[in-house]
């Protein structure tokens, strides 16, 4: 009896002093904790194209040049780079064309690992690396993001992408990779190794959307050694899961489905600090706080991934992870009239906001026969509500798409209309019919026409397509969900093998380019065209538009590719979105940046102001501690009273 009484006595006495602390103890130093909703696809830089890979590579390895962190509009500047580039003309393969031309600064080494030999000692970063970043761009095996950047613009670059994709053939038939290796170690004519540091690229035209190339990670210098070595023979993983860093932070830790560490490379630069200037509201909002501290400032950053909304929001509120987004489910406890509620104020939580340079939309697979018929497309487009759909899935925060270029690019205007991308469902029926469905029937079934769209299952997904299905029902129409994971997503879109997909693009670099490569013809062949649009006239202005300086003139091409697109209907136009985030007050000052790439080395924390708050929220309130008090003299007085009556019957 004393036993089960000491042990009650003693569990009511923990629970006095319980943690709900998913850490155990809250680290100290400055390690940033923050969340992901899934694992990045890849972490190999020729690969990195979509948003939840670059943001976690692009701060693993260094590139070129880089955005400034508080300029807007958006400006580059040299990072690895020694200088901006140089222009000029060069004789390649018996003709004068113009040059693109850079130098890297000497000194820079990747971070130590073993793939370099017996001492593991990270070699100096040259212009090797550079080069093979360019060769592995044209390797369309691997799926590489700056395949569609390059392809047509460096001189003997095709060439080299068909020599690879030959070679790959024969190694697969010979179950080798000798002929593939032997075309690496080939030249591409149009990109010259000067000296070890320098760079010069022939060019097929002028292009100067070339710089941002190499202001993107897959432009980011490539060790051929350690990506031969990491290949997944030998109990090795592949590259993409052990990438080598040349940037701020190097990967420490990756369990799938769990967790992300990036810790701080000692190999890194010493030349990146801080910036010293800003606007009047930099300046105020304390962004220049840090001015002129070596970067990176933090030591570590855990990126937990929590696949779902709720626990990331109860995790923020009790100050385990130092910033998130706004959960549909709480906003409007959270924000009112576009500002913090006074209760989000007072714990000296900030909330920042800024219309993404993104767009999104639904996706047309025009291989399948049934979305060539343009019609029908038109149809579609007014089914949907976009004004409600953003209300009620997402608190407001984003704006109805009148064309694919968004806000802050070049060519947006917020005065277009595009009439087929408006909510009209009176319209929608009558393009049913005249597309062939009269009364939303499919002839060849006798039954509702049956669309299928495949999207990313996530939180609140179910509620969002549930809205879909009941406004294409409105109409008629029956709209089948099928719903994957994000990477499973990915390879649908890849292989072209779905009928609407759910799509958007965020700006990789901020030019009208790179939006309006997503319905190029051409980029059918690759990632960027993912529905395999072709529309000639739309082909022909986007080669006049694409290498032009910005002006009235470009401007009026632009406006011409709108049109075409808003009457073709190659994409159902949804929103642009607007990110709202919250930091709390531990977390240095915050400026989101448009393309969220390498932006982990401006943030700092306070990791002992973030320790005592969460000691103090986390605390079982008085009331809590008074019920467990009673609870103890309830057990223990009765209990201790029977003990002594046993003890006084035993003598």
């Amino acid at each position: 009896m004393l036993r089960r009484l000491s042990g009650l006595i003693f569990a009511l006495t923990a629970a006095l002093s319980c943690s709900n602390n998913p850490y155990g103890q809250m680290p100290e130093g400055k390690i940033i904790l923050t969340s992901m909703s899934d694992d990045p696809r890849t972490l190999d830089p020729a690969r990195v194209g979509d948003t939840a890979s670059n943001a976690v590579a692009s701060n693993i390895h260094d590139t070129p040049f880089e955005y400034e962190y508080l300029k807007r509009p958006l400006e580059l500047k040299p990072a690895l780079a020694a200088a901006m580039p140089r222009s000029g003309q060069a004789v390649v393969a018996g003709a004068t064309r113009p040059t693109f031309e850079f130098s890297i600064k000497p000194g820079n080494r990747y971070a130590d690992d073993a793939c370099f030999g017996v001492d593991g000692r990270g070699r100096e970063i040259v212009i090797d690396d550079i080069v093979f970043a360019v060769k592995r761009a044209a390797d369309g095996a691997i799926d590489p993001f700056g395949l569609a950047i390059l392809q047509g613009k460096v001189v003997g670059f095709d060439e080299f992408s068909e020599k690879l994709a030959q070679a790959r053939m024969a190694d697969a038939a010979a179950k080798s990779s000798e002929r593939t290796r032997a075309v690496y170690s080939e030249e591409i004519p149009g990109v010259r190794k000067l000296d070890n540091y320098t760079i010069q690229i022939a060019l097929t035209e002028e292009f100067p959307q070339i710089i941002y190339f190499f202001a993107l990670t897959t432009g980011s210098p490539q060790p051929r050694e350690c990506i031969e070595y990491y290949n997944g023979q030998n109990g090795r993983p592949m590259y993409d899961r052990h990438p080598v860093a040349s940037g701020p932070f190097l990967l420490k830790e990756w369990h799938a489905n769990y967790r992300l560490v990036l810790a701080r490379n000692p190999n890194y630069r010493k030349d990146d600090f801080y910036p010293s200037e800003g606007s009047d509201e930099d300046k105020s909002e304390g962004m220049l706080a840090m001015a002129g501290a070596q970067l990176p400032i933090a030591d570590e950053v855990r990126m937990q991934v929590i696949k779902t909304g709720p626990p990331v929001w109860t995790l923020f509120e009790q100050g385990y992870l130092d910033r998130a987004g706004i959960p549909h489910e709480v906003y409007n406890q959270v924000v009112l009239n576009q500002e913090l509620t006074p209760e989000y104020r007072a714990k000296g939580i900030r909330l920042d906001k800024e219309i993404d340079q993104a767009t999104y939309y639904w996706v047309f697979n025009f291989t399948d026969r049934m979305m060539q018929n343009r019609t029908l497309r038109k149809a579609i487009s007014h089914v949907l509500n976009r004004v409600e759909m953003l209300e009620r899935f997402a608190n407001g925060r984003g704006v109805p798409a009148n064309g694919i270029i968004p806000p802050g690019i070049e060519g947006y205007d917020s005065t277009y209309m595009n009439s087929t991308a408006q909510y009209n469902p009176a319209k929608a029926r009558e393009l049913f019919g005249a597309a062939g469905y009269p009364g939303g029937i499919d002839p060849a079934t006798g039954k509702p026409l049956r669309l299928i769209f495949t999207g990313v299952q996530s939180t609140g997904s179910t509620s969002m397509y549930r809205f879909f299905v009941q406004s294409f029902a409105e109409v008629g129409v029956e709209l089948h969900i099928e719903q994957f994971d994000w990477p499973t997503v990915l390879q649908k879109k890849y292989k072209k093998d779905f009928q609407i997909i759910q799509g958007g693009w965020h700006a990789d670099y901020p030019d009208p380019q790179n939006f309006l490569q997503l319905l190029y013809g051409p980029n059918s062949t690759n990632s960027y065209n993912e529905g395999s649009y072709r529309n000639p006239q739309f082909d022909a202005l986007y080669l006049q538009m694409r290498n032009m300086t910005p002006g009235p003139a470009r401007a009026a091409i632009i406006r011409q590719m709108n049109d075409i697109t808003a009457e073709d209907v190659p994409v159902v136009l949804m929103y642009y979105p607007v990110s709202y985030g919250l930091s709390h007050r531990w977390f240095g000052a915050f400026k989101p940046h448009p393309t969220n790439t390498n932006q982990l080395k401006f943030r700092t924390v306070d990791s002992k102001l973030r320790a005592d708050l969460v000691e103090e929220w986390n605390k079982l309130p008085p009331a809590a501690l008074v019920l467990l008090a009673v609870l103890l003299l309830v057990v223990a007085v009765p209990g201790w009273l029977a003990y002594k009556d046993y003890g006084k019957r035993l003598f």
